[in-house]
This record gives C-alpha cells, sequence and structure tokens, in this order.
C-alpha cells in the first residue's frame, strides 16, 4: 500500500510540518492515491462521536474508531490544528469493544458507538457532558447524578426518517442489477449525504422497516416511467481538488424523492391503556409521512398512488402522508400537506393523528410532530422532569392546582402538560401551529388550564410584558440549536424562581447555561440515554434563582 511522505524536517505525519508547532498545514509529495494513517492510536471520543488521536503533529479526528483502538486511518480533510480522517481497518481492538448488532454498521452513519459496549458508552456520554459544561460554560465541576438508561438496544424507535438517493450515491456509482441513477431508499452513508439500503436495521421492528423496502420498490417503478420523479440531491459544499486543498463550491439541491418517515404509534380509537400499550408493542400500528420536493398534479398523483400501494400491502399501516418542501436544505420536514390517507385509502386530515403514551397519560400527536423517539426511556426522562420540577415549586408536595406555568418550546404539550396539571395556569408557546393546536386538545383531556400560542417565543413574550414574578416556574425544551437568544432574554427578565431545562444537546445547554448562571444556580443534572449506540445525550437540569 503506498503512503503520501510528508516533508517536515525529518518528520513523517500528514498533519505536522514545517509549521507544526504554531499549527500551520504544510504540503503532501503523493507517493500514490492513498493519503494514510498507518497506525493512529485512538484516546478518546469527541462530542459528535468520532475518536480522537494525539500525534506528534496534532490532533487527528477518526470516524469509525473506538477508544483503546490502534487504526488505519484515510485523511479526509485538513485543518490549522488537526485533521479528519476516516477509519480504514483496526490494527488492534480496543478494550471495550463488542461485536456490532446491525449489519450496516461499518458503513451507515446512524449507530457509530454500536461497537461499543452499552457500560461505556453511558459513561462516555457523561463524560462528554461534563466537559461541555466546563469547556463551554465555564462550570468548576459540574456533578451530574447517574444516567437513566431503557434496556432496550434494538426496536426502540417509533420514528425514524429514511433518505431518498441514487446507486450513483454509493461508494463506486454503480449497481450491478441497474443503472448509475438507480433509486434507492435508506440512511445516509457515515461522513456524508449519500444513501446506503439498510434492510438489517435494528432500530425499527421488521414488519414497520419492510415498509421501507416496498415504497423504494414503488418510488423506483414511477421513477422509470417518469424521468422527472429522481431522487432529491441534497445542497452539498463541494471541496474542488484533493482532501486539505483547493477551495469549495455550492451547489442547489435538485430532484423530487427526498424522504420517507415511519412513525409507530396507537390509533385515537385505541382502547389499550397507556400502560397496556406499552406492554403490548405487537398491537402498535404504523403511519408513513412521504416528503418529496413541491409537484405539479401528475407527480402528486404518482405519490398518491405509491401511498395507496403501500396501505394495501401493509396491513399495519393506518395512515400515509404527503407533505411537500420547498426550501433548499436535506431537513425531513414538510411546509406543505398534500394528502393524508386513511387505512383504506380516503383523504382525510385525521388520517395521520395518532396517540403516545407518556407518563401513565395518551398525548395526541400528528405523524408528522415532534415527540420523543424512544418510548420507553421517554417514559423516565418525563417522570424525572415533572417529578424535578414539582418538587423545586411544591417541596411540601402538590396540593390544589396554583400558580403559573411557563412552558416555552411546549410542541404538542409534553411534557409540560404533565406538571402542567398541579398549576392554576400554563402558558406554552410553541412555533409549529399544528403542533399548538394538538397541544390545546391534549390539554383539554389532561384537566389543564391555560393558553397555548403559536409564534417565536421571544417576540411573543416580549409583546405580552408580563411583569417579573408572573411565573411560579418555567419549562424549557429547546431543540438542538438551544434557546434562541431573545427567548432567553425574555425568560431571565421574567425571572421565574425555577426552571426546568430540557436538553438534547450537551454543547448548547453549556452555552444557555453560561448565561442562566448570571441569576440561578444550577441545583439538578440528570443525563439521560435515549439514544443508544449514538453521542446523542438527553439532559434534563434544574435552575433555581439565587
Amino acid at each position: 500500500m503506498l503512503l503520501c511522505a510528508w516533508q517536515a524536517k525529518g518528520q513523517r505525519s500528514p498533519i505536522s510540518g514545517k509549521g507544526a508547532a504554531c499549527g500551520r498545514a504544510g504540503k503532501f509529495v503523493q507517493e500514490g492515491m492513498s493519503e494514510l494513517f498507518p497506525a493512529l492510536v485512538i484516546s478518546s471520543l469527541s462530542h459528535d462521536g468520532r475518536g480522537i488521536a494525539r500525534t506528534p503533529g496534532g490532533v487527528v479526528f477518526v470516524e469509525g474508531a473506538l477508544p483503546g483502538q490502534t487504526v488505519r486511518a484515510r485523511l479526509l480533510r485538513r485543518k490549522a490544528r488537526f485533521a479528519e480522517a476516516r477509519c480504514e481497518a483496526v490494527e488492534q481492538p480496543g478494550p471495550e469493544e463488542r461485536p456490532a448488532l446491525c449489519p450496516h454498521q461499518e458503513d451507515c452513519g446512524g449507530c457509530p458507538w454500536q461497537r461499543l459496549s452499552r457500560p461505556a458508552q453511558l459513561r462516555w456520554k457523561v463524560r462528554l457532558l461534563c466537559d461541555a459544561l466546563q469547556r463551554i460554560g465555564k462550570f468548576a465541576a459540574p456533578p451530574p447524578e447517574d444516567i437513566l438508561f431503557a434496556s432496550e438496544e434494538s426496536a426502540f424507535r417509533n420514528k425514524m426518517e429514511f433518505a431518498f438517493g441514487t446507486a450513483a450515491d454509493a461508494a463506486d456509482g454503480s449497481d450491478e442489477t441497474g443503472g448509475p441513477e438507480r433509486l434507492c431508499l435508506g440512511l445516509r452513508r457515515r461522513g456524508g449525504l449519500s444513501v446506503l439500503a439498510v434492510p438489517g436495521c435494528r432500530l425499527l421492528p421488521p414488519e414497520t422497516l419492510a415498509v421501507v423496502r416496498t415504497a423504494e420498490h414503488l418510488a423506483r417503478e414511477l421513477s422509470a416511467r417518469d424521468r422527472s420523479l429522481c431522487a432529491y440531491r441534497p445542497p452539498a459544499r463541494q471541496r474542488d481538488g484533493a482532501a486539505g486543498g483547493g477551495g469549495t463550491s455550492a451547489r442547489s439541491g435538485t430532484g423530487f424523492w427526498r424522504f420517507l418517515v415511519l412513525r409507530r404509534g396507537l390509533p385515537p380509537d385505541s382502547p389499550l391503556t397507556p400502560q397496556a400499550a406499552l406492554a403490548q408493542p405487537e398491537s402498535w400500528r404504523a403511519w408513513a409521512v412521504c416528503l418529496t420536493s413541491p409537484g405539479n398534479a401528475r407527480q402528486q398523483a404518482a405519490v398518491r398512488a405509491l401511498g395507496e400501494e403501500l396501505l394495501r400491502r401493509h396491513t399495519h399501516l393506518a395512515g400515509f402522508v404527503h407533505e411537500e418542501r420547498r426550501s433548499d436544505d436535506a431537513l425531513a420536514q414538510g411546509e406543505a400537506r398534500v394528502c393524508c390517507l386513511s387505512a383504506d385509502g380516503r383523504h382525510g386530515a385525521g388520517a395521520a393523528l395518532l396517540r403516545l403514551p407518556l407518563a401513565g397519560e395518551w398525548f395526541t400527536l400528528d405523524a408528522a410532530s415532534f415527540f420523543q423517539v424512544n418510548t420507553t426511556a421517554a417514559q423516565l426522562l418525563a417522570r424525572e422532569a415533572v417529578e424535578r420540577l414539582l418538587s423545586a415549586v411544591f417541596p411540601g408536595g402538590p396540593g390544589a392546582p396554583a400558580g403559573k406555568l411557563l412552558d416555552i418550546y411546549c410542541g404538542v404539550g409534553a411534557p409540560g402538560l404533565l406538571a402542567g396539571r398541579h398549576f392554576a395556569e400554563t402558558l406554552g408557546l410553541e412555533y409549529d401551529a399544528r403542533a399548538v393546536n394538538l397541544a390545546r386538545c391534549n390539554a383539554a383531556a389532561l384537566g389543564c388550564r391555560g393558553q397555548w400560542l403559536a409564534g417565536d417565543a421571544g417576540r411573543l413574550l416580549a409583546r405580552r410584558r408580563e411583569r417579573p414574578g408572573h411565573f411560579a416556574a418555567a419549562l424549557v425544551d429547546p431543540p438542538r440549536a438551544g434557546m434562541d437568544g431573545r427567548a432567553l432574554d425574555a425568560l431571565l427578565a421574567l425571572r421565574p424562581p425555577h426552571i426546568l431545562y430540557i436538553s438534547c444537546n450537551p454543547a448548547t445547554l453549556a452555552r444557555d447555561g453560561a448565561r442562566l448562571a448570571s441569576a440561578y444556580a444550577l441545583h439538578a443534572l440528570r443525563p439521560v440515554d435515549l439514544f443508544p449506540h449514538t453521542p446523542h445525550l438527553e439532559t434534563v437540569s434544574l435552575w433555581q434563582r439565587r
């Protein structure tokens, strides 16, 4: 195997060189097509799940590598002070490795930690949480409590997003049974936007995963008859030249088929109790949401035909929804609904509704709504959040409903409504108007009083001009980007005595926590693992006004 020789005053390191001490990149002298690190020792993990190797020339972030391994890695990009690489082969295994659960683990980007033992996964999640709080938030020594987690490691998701792509997106750009543009449906490959078929994925039950293969075949047949029905290729930054060299250029997204989202739950008329539903996963149904670029009448009719055939072939499908997204990006989030089919193929808005159990209660949501995707672990998260908040606000135990609760980023109402039953009123704020309507329905079902408003939380709070101390507590559950700056300003101005912050990103929790720390003390910190085999982590934190 040919390697690149590195000319750097006697050092042979792909990221060291003439200016290694000050972090400047040098130049490769190519002796072949490969740029390889022959032996990297992985010492730790980064916040996004990559292995970290420390070399005389600097840090190397290695996709697909685990702590304790010695790996051979291919250079992907070279930055001023670090390099990025992909594991090509494991020369020496790590002490906490295990066999992969899924046959696609080596290529799929979905579960980078699958070959790391579960105890090791949990330890690293807590370590990365502490690191973010110390490094970004400047907290001296954050003391998290024991991490909460469910025992299931497979078939635990109630929602998954599958992307459409083509065989041209595969490693060699071809397919042995079809042409270079053969349409496929699967998950993103590791380290890129190309698509990998995953018929052996372990994150969904087999009967639900089978819908993906049927949808792929149907979309492929439609695409063969109508060339406008091709897979969408999202915009990407295209690198000119070899790894680490040249500039970048942007291209726009093109194509029609974007995503197929599968969601599992119970029909609204299910006679089961929430507890019985958790104990009987075989009784659950599935909903399919097909996301495309905007289409004409002919293209929309093709999607409806695909949906009708899916419903006919898969009897456990309870509904099919077609949504369109005009924005030129790679988000699996619809902007306009085209059709909504029930199991018998009839169109009606109610066909997209389902229920999911949470902490002994039912929550009604739309098949496209946000809700925690790990049903069992979500019970742990909800109970922890509600108990923490109520014990802080009502130290003697909840009595008659009292005080007002502010629920920012309330979604369809979970978990804020579980706590809201103990408050006299709740003000729920959520950008998604469809979710707000469902939050009102769920509030009525749970006997909660208050208002649920759609719009930007910061603007809504600024417009209402509530006085400081108006709310007895606030619950915030923002997306991965954390709290919007205007919403955080408004929250600090309102000065609620207690803030319960549910985070799905330690980095943005640390950033927002640094601002909260100007007026609040971090009273409790509980990590909850909802995403096995990944570095993602939920954290319940309680902040009390100083």
